[in-house]
């Protein structure tokens, strides 16, 4: 389970996020949704000590992530929206570099089997300098899965992944998700969202604006034409009016 309590971001000309107050249960998978500029990835970061000057409390299982950061990083799995990998390994051996970083045994990180959810097998002996945007996006979540950590946070990381990828990854999450993990996916593709999610957070300005569980997703599909769609467009123009 992971915590927020009264998270703020301030920036010198901007609060990018404003006193955040939320709880991601485990055995679920959240949504996170807002326009370009809504703080999702500002928050995410902070989430996972990428920022650290942040007023507010983040807490994984209750123990508090400023004073707990190096172990509670062995504990989730973190993909960025922009990626960064080393490009002089190759795809195998950067997957194997992360589960010596986060002390785990290579034989049972998954490796093989995350090569071969996201198609990447034929490629994994290549330089990740060789790689494309989709293949380094790949390897990218991957990475983020290494061990199956307890809690895996995606900010924009299904963004562009092939359709056998996507059925790949949305089977996995489900599974994790049924093994008590907890999962924070933020993408701007609300059907996805819609479709794979169990709660839906929906970040406006800086501010949480709505919190939406499994009944109320249901009966917004039931009221509105285009689902979740019609209702964060109603809501994101009620914002700004």
């Amino acid at each position: 389970m992971i915590e927020l309590k009264e998270v703020s971001v301030q920036f010198p000309r901007v609060l990018a996020v404003d006193k955040i107050s939320c709880v991601f249960k485990n055995g679920l998978i959240h949504g996170l949704i807002g326009p370009n500029g809504a703080g999702k990835s500002t928050l995410l970061k902070a989430m996972v000590g990428l920022i650290s000057n942040y007023s507010g409390q983040v807490f994984y299982d209750s123990r508090l992530l400023s004073e707990n950061r190096q172990a509670i990083k062995k504990q989730f799995g973190y993909a960025p929206e922009d990626i960064e990998l080393i490009p002089y390994l190759s795809g195998l051996e950067y997957l194997q570099l992360v589960a010596d970083i986060r002390k785990l045994d290579r034989d049972a990180a998954g490796l093989p089997h995350l090569l071969h959810l996201l198609g990447l097998e034929e490629v994994q002996q290549q330089m990740v300098d060789g790689y494309s945007h989709g293949m380094r996006q790949k390897l990218s979540l991957a990475a983020a899965l290494v061990g199956f950590p307890a809690a895996l946070i995606l900010d924009e990381a299904l963004n562009g992944l092939d359709t056998l990828a996507l059925i790949n990854v949305k089977k996995l999450l489900r599974e994790l998700a049924d093994q008590g993990h907890t999962i924070i996916l933020s993408s701007h593709i609300l059907e996805l969202v819609e479709q794979w999610c169990d709660e839906i957070y929906i970040m406006l300005n800086g501010r949480l604006a709505e919190q939406l569980h499994q009944q109320q997703l249901t009966e917004i599909s039931n009221k509105h034409e285009h689902g979740l769609s019609d209702y964060f467009q109603n809501l994101a123009n009620r914002s700004s009016s």
